[in-house]
């Protein structure tokens, strides 16, 4: 996926929003490494990810990163642009 700058609003930049403070969260450093936040998890169910007991931190990283990276070419392809949209 190029570089290029994409503004999202509306539900993609709601979910967007969502997804990077999920990640943020289990992003952080933590002294036992397969500890997931009650709120984690629940954040995690409300943008479609279920969290199964053994799941790693890992793993969850990685499908969340999985659905912003689609969330951004849906978003890409639609044109879902900010008011600024490029013009001819």
């Amino acid at each position: 996926m190029s570089q290029e700058y994409i503004e999202l609003r509306g539900s993609s930049a709601v979910e967007l929003g969502r997804l990077n403070r999920i990640l943020s969260e289990l992003a952080r450093p933590t002294l036992d490494e397969e500890a997931i936040a009650p709120s984690t998890r629940a954040a995690m169910v409300d943008v479609g990810i279920v969290v199964s007991g053994r799941a790693s931190r890992k793993d969850l990283i990685d499908r969340l990163w999985g659905r912003k990276r689609s969330l951004l070419r849906q978003a890409s392809s639609l044109g879902d642009w900010s008011p600024m949209q490029p013009v001819a």
